[in-house]
């Protein structure tokens, strides 16, 4: 099998020809979730440096337990699941009570180019301004919209990665949504982002 025949492959079908050790076929599954669960990584430990570093230790926990990977939950999800207990990980051993703001342009992705200039700007503005308010947000209001919009996870699925009952899910997403809705609401945004 070559590697242009991996790029196909499912992420399943990629992580079984993972497992005798075959490193070709991890560098593409390692494409696939880089930068995902960087952004994730991100919306937990608001500090670069410290979230390159959990995603290397994240990767590497990926790889020595391929063989692990039972196929009961998606693939995503049992990468999120890892990355979420080496975030925690890596959090308690941070000395530092107060960390920098998060960089905006790692939340929430912007438009690509419109041929509107006016659009483009407004969607820029808007994801600025969403930025700033997942910013206000509490670590774990964070992360469960993450997962719950960025990463489409389902209720259950994220329950599961939390360790949390599925009410705590929805009760979390409610309050961040509505958090976010007033913070956008005092920067002048009446339209419905969520």
């Amino acid at each position: 099998m070559n590697s242009t025949n991996w790029q196909d492959l499912t992420d399943s079908d990629l992580i079984k020809a993972c497992v005798p050790n075959n490193e070709e076929a991890f560098a593409i599954l390692y494409q696939r979730y880089e930068k995902r669960v960087f952004q994730y990584l991100m919306t937990i430990m608001n500090e670069a440096p410290l979230a390159e570093e959990t995603l290397v230790e994240v990767m590497l926990a990926i790889w020595k337990c391929l063989n692990t990977f039972q196929g009961q939950s998606k693939v995503s999800t049992w990468i999120f699941g890892i990355a979420h207990h080496k975030a925690v990980d890596a959090l308690r051993k941070v000395t530092r009570q107060q960390r920098g703001g998060m960089p905006l342009e790692d939340i929430v992705e912007t438009a690509e180019s419109n041929e509107n200039p006016l659009e483009d700007t407004q969607q820029k503005r808007m994801a600025t301004l969403t930025n700033q308010a997942l910013t206000t947000l509490s670590p774990d209001h964070r992360e469960i919209l993450h997962m719950a919009f960025y990463e489409e996870l389902s209720y259950p699925e994220i329950a599961e990665l939390l360790g949390i009952p599925v009410n705590t899910v929805k009760t979390r997403v409610y309050y961040a949504k509505q958090q976010l809705k007033k913070h956008l609401q005092h920067q002048g945004v009446t339209e419905e982002i969520i």
